[in-house]
Formats: structure tokens, C-alpha cells, sequence
């Protein structure tokens, strides 16, 4: 696969409006959007738009694509890393700016699968974003240009998506644009 890609974007849901959220995406071009959450609901209303069914439904009116990649989810374990290092710093989670060492570590090693493998036991993001058009029903005849990794986080510096971008970014070149 010979990839155009110039951008990888990132976006979040939390401090964004409905309008904001699906605007950014409009602006942007954005024609694959790829969930990386493990749970796909938000809780409440106010940030009901991010909510499964009707995320996909509004994506689709908009002529966006919908992807969910639940493997690039932290799993409980590693989540939970971060909630010890939270505690410990007395921080909430929606006003974290960073990772912990030791969930940055743990995410590389298990869901990235960095350290002592074999190259192609790495995560390869062209074979993550060729499942991700398949599992969209992209058309296969088309070039992707433009998608974004979502996760819910208003930080991307506090949230997986910058850990699986910065991967996309080392392996496929472009930048990193946080939407």
C-alpha cells in the first residue's frame, strides 16, 4: 500500500459541543473516522453525541466512514495503571495532561506491541488502517487521504490516541494534528 497520507488526526469529545465536534471533522475533510474506545457510550447527555448509534448515524449523514478498533483500546489493566498514577498525584482524570510512565510502557509493549519482537509483531499502522476501511466498507478503489483517531479525552497528550498516532507518524511519516 503507497500511502498519500500527509495528516493524522486526533480528536476528543470532552470540552467539545455536538456542533463543534462534527464541524471539526467537516472542516477537516475528515472521511474515515476510526473509534478506538473499548466502550463506545458515553454516560449523561452531555456528550450523548459520541454515543455509538448515534455517532455512526451523524457520521454517516455526513459522508463519513465509521470504524471501531476496539484492539487499540487500552485493555482494563493497563487502564488502571493510570488511575494508581492519578491517584497518587491526587489528579482527575479530565484534568490529566499526560500519561504515566508506566501506562505508556504497558500500551507500547501490549497493544503497539513494541520491545523484544520481531518486526512484523509490531503494530503496523497500513495493516491497521486497511482493516479499518474493510470493517468501514470504504470503498477499496479509493485512496484515503484523511481520518482521524478518536478517543474521548479533550487532551491528546492524555489519551492512547497520541500513543497510536505518534506510532501511524513514526512508521508512515505526515504530522500529528490534534482536532
Amino acid at each position: 500500500m503507497t500511502t498519500e497520507l500527509k495528516s493524522i488526526f486526533t480528536i476528543g469529545v470532552y470540552g467539545s459541543t455536538e456542533e463543534s465536534f462534527f464541524c471539526a471533522l467537516v472542516e477537516n475533510e475528515i472521511e474515515l473516522f476510526i473509534d478506538i474506545r473499548a466502550r463506545r457510550g458515553m454516560r449523561g447527555s452531555t456528550y450523548s453525541y459520541a454515543n455509538s448509534r448515534y455517532l455512526q448515524a451523524k457520521l454517516k449523514a455526513l459522508g463519513i466512514y465509521y470504524a471501531h478498533l476496539k484492539e487499540l483500546a487500552p485493555t482494563k489493566d493497563i487502564r488502571a495503571l493510570q488511575w494508581q498514577a492519578d491517584k497518587q498525584e491526587h489528579t482527575r482524570k479530565r484534568d490529566r495532561t499526560g500519561l504515566s510512565a508506566a501506562y505508556v510502557e504497558a500500551y507500547k509493549k501490549h497493544v503497539l506491541r513494541y520491545g523484544k519482537r520481531k518486526a512484523e509483531q509490531i503494530l503496523d499502522p497500513e495493516t491497521v488502517l486497511e482493516r479499518a476501511k474493510q470493517l468501514a466498507g470504504f470503498p477499496s478503489d479509493r485512496p484515503l487521504k484523511r481520518y482521524v483517531l478518536f478517543c474521548v479525552e479533550s487532551n491528546a497528550e492524555a489519551c492512547h490516541r497520541s500513543l497510536v498516532a505518534a506510532r501511524f507518524k513514526d512508521k508512515m511519516g505526515g504530522k500529528v494534528r490534534h482536532l
